[in-house]
């Protein structure tokens, strides 16, 4: 490997970035808020329990 040569590392740079902006591209920024739950217009309160699953 030619480490000592300023072609590899213009190279090395440019596929970093590269790596850098493909990765942005397949994993975006989770954009969101998040909801309540309402039953008939009135927020529902949240259980804090062992048994918080539906199994």
């Amino acid at each position: 490997m030619p480490i000592n040569d300023w072609q590899f590392w213009v190279v090395t740079i440019i596929a970093i970035g590269a790596l850098w902006m493909l990765k942005r591209v397949l994993m975006p920024k989770k954009k969101g808020t998040k909801a309540t739950l309402t039953m008939g217009g009135k927020p529902v309160p949240r259980r804090k329990s062992k048994s918080d699953d539906c199994g």
